[in-house]
C-alpha cells in the first residue's frame, strides 16, 4: 500500500514538473506590445530563467524570471540587476497572445484586477519572418 501511495505521489510530482516545463517552453521567444503612442516594448524569454525587457527610451540589462504555473493567472517575477523584483500576473489569451499586469508596489493580487487598457498589456508573439 505504501508503494502505491509513493508511486502516485511521484506521478503527481512528475506531472507538475512536465506542466511547468511545457508552459515555460511556450513562453520562450519574443513578445511585443504597442502603446497608444505607437511605441513598442517587448519581453524576450531566452530560456527557462533569463529574460530581456525592452521599454521605449529605457535601456534595461538582461534579467531573470521565475514563473509559478500552478497559479491561475500565472505568477511571474522578474528581477533586473540592481532593481526590485517586479511582481506580475500573466495568462495566455491564446497561443500567440499574453495578457500581462505588473504590480509596482510589490502587492500582487491572486487574480487579475479589472482589465483596462491602462493596467493590462497585451503582448503578441513575434515570429521570425519566413525566408522565401
Amino acid at each position: 500500500m505504501k508503494f502505491l501511495f509513493a508511486g502516485l505521489f511521484l506521478l503527481l510530482i512528475q506531472s507538475a514538473i512536465t506542466a511547468q516545463s511545457s508552459i515555460s517552453q511556450k513562453l520562450i521567444g519574443k513578445w511585443e506590445a504597442e502603446d497608444a503612442a505607437k511605441e513598442v516594448g517587448s519581453f524576450e524569454f531566452l530560456d527557462s530563467i533569463n529574460i530581456v525587457m525592452t521599454i521605449p527610451d529605457q535601456p534595461l540589462p538582461p534579467g531573470t524570471y521565475t514563473i509559478d504555473t500552478t497559479k491561475n493567472p500565472m505568477w511571474l517575477d522578474i528581477t533586473i540587476p540592481g532593481g526590485p523584483t517586479l511582481k506580475n500576473l500573466i495568462k495566455f489569451a491564446d497561443a500567440n497572445t499574453l495578457k500581462w499586469q505588473v504590480f509596482f508596489d510589490g502587492k500582487r493580487p491572486a487574480a487579475f484586477v479589472k482589465e483596462t487598457s491602462e493596467n493590462t498589456i497585451i503582448l503578441k508573439r513575434k515570429t521570425a519572418a519566413k525566408s522565401q
